[in-house]
């Protein structure tokens, strides 16, 4: 009976929200025009595959333009959407297509449940319900944001997604926001809705899973001014392994791990590691390998003369860990795989191909 009551509110709900006018109150504090498109350098081993497969990787990388926007009197959600008496502010979503997605009870809680005020005359938003619990569109998507944020507002009081209890705030949150200058922050949880006076609300500075060069280096070379651990050689080489719970799953994994242990190379799980020691761990790597995710993030903090080799899904493929080794300039290097469920997409299990990672790796550790 509760699920039957609660799916009516939300499909009337979302019929009111769908016919009001556009959101039209709020000041658009600065624009960035849109930057002209970059041509990632393509994987070190194109010439290994098919056109096919290589034609996506030598795309260009589009970009649109971005705006800082501020807003009165409105309310936030944990995971970063502004709204207001039913209507929500697209900017502070992912994109427009998730706007569904928050148009049903949700909003009524702008008047019923718990709520906090933001004792800050202002505060800002830089996350989104991508970013709340993802180690990579954390650093990706919403440190660039901090940088822009920065510009007029370096001082501003920063909303932060907090778990519910037993889980704490993550510490890459609190240390990278606190690396770019941010350290007073006010923590939101899934249960509250944050009500504050003025919001400021950088959007995106590239598409979701794509980054602005120019700023996602800056916030690279900003976290290892802070968090660089003591000089030591880049000699490791470690396999980022998925989490057995995960998605993205290896199928023939024994086998993989077989033939990496021949390599030489070292199987970590990130998720044991405290952000620092991750930091620390990367300074000491050679070759970053792992399974399109988030363990590859950590080619933030490789040395300058590192490599990266990623297992990918061939046909769903996703470029982003692509994409910011070409930003950092990291030698990358491709190893497709089969994916076992086409309806999962990019989240599918796969199965490597054993000789084709082999020729991979003797290409890559030539």
């Amino acid at each position: 009976m509760v699920k039957i009551v609660k799916s009516i509110a939300d499909a009337v709900v979302m019929r009111v929200s769908k016919a009001l006018p556009a959101w039209q109150r709020y000041t658009i504090e600065k624009i960035f025009p849109a930057r002209e498109p970059y041509q990632p350098v393509p994987p070190v081993n194109v010439a290994m595959f098919s056109e096919e497969v290589v034609a996506p990787f030598l795309a260009p990388v589009e970009f649109h333009e971005h705006r800082t926007y501020s807003l009165t009197n409105v309310h936030v959600t944990w995971n970063g959407a502004v709204f207001n008496n039913l209507r929500l502010f697209v900017p502070s979503l992912v994109h427009d297509w998730y706007e569904p997605s928050f148009q049903d009870t949700l909003l009524l809680r702008q008047w019923v449940g718990r709520k906090v005020t933001a004792p800050a005359k202002s505060v800002a938003v830089c996350h989104n319900q991508w970013s709340v619990e993802n180690y990579y569109h954390w650093l990706a998507d919403t440190l660039p944001r901090l940088l822009v944020l920065r510009q007029t507002h370096p001082n501003i009081t920063l909303v932060l997604p907090q778990p519910l209890p037993p889980k704490q705030l993550p510490d890459y949150i609190r240390l990278s926001a606190a690396a770019l200058g941010f350290t007073d922050y006010l923590p939101v949880n899934p249960r509250q809705v944050l009500r504050a006076d003025t919001v400021v609300v950088p959007e995106l500075t590239a598409t979701p899973i794509s980054q602005n060069p120019e700023l996602i280096r800056q916030v690279r070379a900003e976290l290892l001014t802070a968090y660089r651990p003591a000089p030591a050689p880049a000699t490791r080489r470690i396999f980022a392994a998925r989490a057995a719970t995960g998605v993205r799953k290896l199928i023939n994994e024994a086998e993989v791990d077989a033939l990496l242990s021949e390599y030489g190379f070292e199987k970590v799980y990130f998720e044991h590691y405290s952000f620092l020691e991750q930091i620390k761990l990367m300074h000491e790597t050679k070759v970053l390998l792992g399974v399109h995710g988030a363990g590859m993030t950590n080619m933030f903090f490789l040395q300058d003369d590192a490599k990266v080799i990623e297992l990918l899904n061939q046909e769903h493929q996703v470029h982003c860990y692509y994409w910011l080794a070409s930003c950092f300039g990291l030698p990358y290097f491709l190893a497709p795989c089969a994916g076992t469920n086409p309806a999962k997409t990019s989240h599918s299990d796969m199965v490597v191909d054993i000789a084709t990672l082999k020729q991979v790796l003797d290409v890559a550790l030539d």
